[in-house]
């Protein structure tokens, strides 16, 4: 699963930066990321949560290709990646 590959490597490259930006990565009503499973079925009907391999992040993953592309783009631009690449790696997801 690429969505999958690219939070992973995101993660590997700076988990600080990926941390600090999760933590804004939400919607109206749900949670995106928890460190765990729980938490994320708590906030969403119908998440089916996954773990993001090598990470402590859980994310959902219901949601169509264009939110998956959106979240993968919020969290590249709050991480301070630059537009060109953040453009590249969501044609990729």
């Amino acid at each position: 699963n690429r969505f999958m590959l690219v939070l992973s490597t995101l993660y590997s490259l700076d988990n600080k930066a990926f941390a600090e930006a999760t933590k804004s990565l939400h919607g109206r009503t749900r949670v995106y990321f928890a460190g765990d499973e729980q938490t994320l079925l708590q906030n969403g009907n119908q998440t089916k949560p996954k773990h993001v391999p090598g990470t402590p992040y859980w994310v959902i993953t219901n949601t169509n290709i264009s939110r998956k592309q959106n979240m993968v783009a919020q969290l590249m631009n709050s991480m301070g990646y630059d537009e060109d690449l953040t453009a590249r790696v969501c044609g990729a997801v």
